[in-house]
């Protein structure tokens, strides 16, 4: 397949799919590091879900970071090496009074 012919991951789609997820799963949630693992496996559920729904042929890796907000900064970054005309990321930053959350989608073309 030509590189034009490839489809581009859709950063604002995927970006809007997190946010929507993290937020159903993480609205009213008080920071409790026994709950993590739960809210961890619905995020990456229902974003896996609903990512595949998207155009295009990809594989979709979603990783997240919880933590307990104690006043401390944070700092996360990432790094790849990939088709930049297609492959592409997604990140969903989300805060409370009692926890932080990022969340990434990558998505790699097939």
């Amino acid at each position: 397949m030509a590189q034009d012919e490839k489809n581009k991951f859709d950063i604002k789609a995927a970006t809007v799919i997190l946010e929507d997820v993290v937020k159903k799963t993480l609205k009213d949630a008080e920071y409790r590091p026994d709950l993590v693992p739960e809210w961890q496996a619905t995020i990456y559920r229902e974003a896996i879900s609903r990512l595949t729904q998207l155009k295009g042929t990809f594989k979709y890796i979603v990783t997240s970071t919880i933590l307990e907000s104690v006043g401390a900064g944070v700092h996360i970054s990432s790094t790849s090496l990939w088709d930049a005309e297609c492959d592409g990321s997604a990140v969903y930053r989300f805060e409370n009074k009692t926890l932080i959350a990022f969340v990434y989608a990558f998505g790699l073309s097939v």
